[in-house]
């Protein structure tokens, strides 16, 4: 059999070199430095982008229980079952709290809220930079002159509307229904902001949007965009309770619509990169330059799928990759299982591995009592206690 003369990347090069295309490593910096006065096709790429992430960060409501016992509409927070959408909200919502419930479903040194960016299908009303101009009176022969007479920056404060899959259970209703109910009971003085947030005068339900765009290959941070504080300002909630007879589930419920009232917006400033890391270091300390080679460890690429759901982002200043840590121990729980399958047929070795991987995956539960009877009926004591007592 005759052997076969494969062309290498420097081949195919050398060839477009000679031709009318030009070089293909040398196309962008041709087209950088002079005019195609040819205007012959060349040959440089259109530009290819992902979407990307959305992170939102977590606010600071206070979750506490004297807090949840100002109302009702609390008390299935108050469960003790670590393993349920209520308590998932409850610390996800309250980092502090998180920190003394160690729960299954929260981590409490995740500075973003996973099940939003997770299930987040659009998000639009972002504000273009548009400079307004001045134009003078025109003369007798319609001259007139016109000059930027405005700022770019934008600080004022506007809505975005950003839809979410719905998921089993509805976790992210359930979350925005605390979160609204939280952020008015706070409004009328019904509940109250942890002390530190009222002696520093700061409202503890804001959240902050983070806009990541990457590159085609997902790894590299193209473009970034982060808002000022902003909060939820909408549920739609009505449309879980219509009815029709036309068909037997309510298919208006797979997707929602969130809205958020921001105050500012911020695109491609570089200070965003260190913003964004600082709220991952605050959030999870292991993640500082002080400590990140010796508690944790970056995944390599090939590996992210095995990781997948576990790792702490980090926009790498000089390189603007978007990396992914997770903890030595982690690390090495999971590469013994790749080491285990290591060296063994393809054929279904990846599924059994990553079947091995999710079972270290924790589980909710949503069928049955989301409620922690314990702590509702010594609520239901403390409402009879408090109230007024026959002579």
């Amino acid at each position: 059999m005759a052997n076969k003369t494969f062309l290498t990347w420097q081949d195919l090069d050398a060839i477009f070199k000679s031709s009318n295309i030009g070089s293909i490593q040398q196309a962008i910096g041709n087209s950088f430095y002079g005019i195609n006065h040819r205007q012959m096709p060349t040959a440089v790429q259109s530009n290819r982008e992902r979407y990307g992430y959305t992170f939102f960060t977590r606010p600071q409501l206070n979750m506490t229980d004297q807090n949840l016992s100002a109302h009702r509409l609390f008390s299935p927070l108050m469960t003790n079952n670590r393993n349920t959408i209520q308590n998932y909200v409850r610390t996800i919502l309250d980092p502090r709290i998180a920190l003394i419930m160690n729960p299954t479903l929260c981590d409490p040194y995740n500075a973003f809220i996973p099940v939003m960016t997770n299930n987040i299908t659009d998000i639009s009303g972002w504000n273009d930079l548009i400079a307004e101009s001045f134009t003078s009176q025109s003369g007798n022969y319609n001259e007139s002159v016109s000059f930027i007479d405005s700022n770019v920056l934008r600080f004022d404060t506007y809505d975005i509307s950003a839809t979410f899959r719905n998921t089993r259970g509805d976790p992210i209703i359930y979350m925005m229904y605390i979160w609204l109910l939280y952020s008015t009971f706070v409004f009328e003085g019904t509940c109250m902001p942890y002390p530190d947030m009222v002696i520093e005068n700061e409202i503890d339900y804001n959240t902050r949007i983070y806009r990541l765009v990457m590159d085609k290959t997902n790894t590299y941070v193209r473009k970034i965009l982060a808002t000022g504080a902003c909060f939820p300002t909408s549920l739609p909630i009505g449309n879980f309770f219509d009815f029709t007879s036309d068909t037997p589930t309510n298919q208006e419920i797979y997707k929602f619509t969130i809205n958020f009232r921001c105050m500012g917006i911020t695109y491609q400033d570089p200070i965003l990169v260190k913003e964004f890391n600082e709220v991952v270091e605050i959030f999870n300390p292991a993640m500082s330059d002080n400590f990140r080679s010796q508690e944790m460890i970056k995944i390599p690429k090939q590996y992210l799928v095995v990781f997948n759901n576990r790792g702490y982002p980090r926009i790498n200043p000089g390189t603007y990759e978007l990396e992914w840590y997770v903890p030595l121990a982690v690390y090495n729980s999971r590469m013994e299982i790749i080491a285990k399958y290591a060296g063994k047929p393809i054929y279904n070795t990846s599924i059994d591995m990553l079947n091995e991987v999710a079972g270290e995956q924790p589980t909710y539960n949503d069928i049955g009592s989301p409620i922690d009877l314990t702590s509702l009926n010594g609520y239901v004591a403390s409402l009879r206690n408090a109230g007024p007592k026959s002579a």
